[in-house]
């Protein structure tokens, strides 16, 4: 086989992979509490959202790269 082919076997195979992954979804979801406090509890929390709101307001977002810069 050329390299090329290889290659394109290659690229097939990580690609077989990443959607396996991306289908059995291996990654362990974020349980951050604040406080003792849930996702729900700190949505509903207006000292939470009035501190969240403030700090995003003095950010600056690059969502191309994701990067925050403050």
């Amino acid at each position: 086989m050329s390299s090329r082919s290889w290659l394109a076997v290659l690229l097939c195979l990580m690609t077989a992979v990443n959607a396996g992954f991306f289908v059995v979804n291996v990654s362990h979801q974020s349980k951050a509490t604040v406080a003792g406090m849930s996702y729900e509890e700190l949505m509903r929390d207006p000292d939470f959202t009035r501190a969240v709101k403030s700090i995003a307001e003095a950010c600056k977002v690059n969502v191309d790269i994701g990067k925050l810069a403050c």
